[in-house]
């Protein structure tokens, strides 16, 4: 299993309480359609409760690494990295293998 992890940071524009709530649900409901991805097993976003530099953690699970290969330029991988960007900036990704 490979578990992947992206820390984001939201754009000034959406740092406001409110203006953060919908950015997450737009997130969210983004996220939702990964799901049918060959080898992905879960994914989900939600706020970084720890603070610091990034606002939000994108977290999801893949059968091995080579189904996150498969992910990275999927269609609907793509598609959802196009509907982030207006909202995030500032990102850090790691991929734990066990």
């Amino acid at each position: 299993m490979v578990r992947h992890i992206v820390f984001w940071k939201l754009r000034e524009d959406y740092a406001a309480p409110e203006q953060a709530d919908y950015a997450l649900q737009v997130l969210t409901a983004s996220t939702e359609t990964l799901l049918g991805i060959d080898g992905l097993q879960q994914a989900r976003i939600g706020r970084n409760l720890a603070g610091g530099a990034y606002d939000l953690i994108f977290y999801a699970e893949f059968a091995d690494a080579d189904a996150l290969e498969h992910f990275r330029e999927h269609p609907l991988h793509v598609a959802h990295r196009e509907r982030c960007a207006p909202y995030v900036t500032g990102r850090l990704t790691g991929d734990l293998i066990e």
